[in-house]
């Protein structure tokens, strides 16, 4: 993978934070609610599905070089 610049490593560092808080939000809330919230959880299959396709895009422009 081509080294990324200080301000691309810091977003996907960010990402990946906002990833683990947004699962832990949503446990807390399936663990102590009367119901789980939908909503919270698409929030993070959304963020989980673009992490994955831009993890895949990025090796595969790896591999085309």
């Amino acid at each position: 993978m081509v080294e990324a610049d200080p301000v691309m490593r810091a977003a996907r560092n960010a990402f990946g934070v906002l990833m683990v808080a947004l699962l832990v939000v949503w446990l807390y809330t399936f663990a102590f609610a009367d119901s789980p919230n939908q909503r919270l959880f698409d929030v993070w299959l959304l963020g989980a599905v673009v992490y994955l396709l831009s993890q895949w895009y990025y090796q595969r422009q790896e591999t085309e070089e």
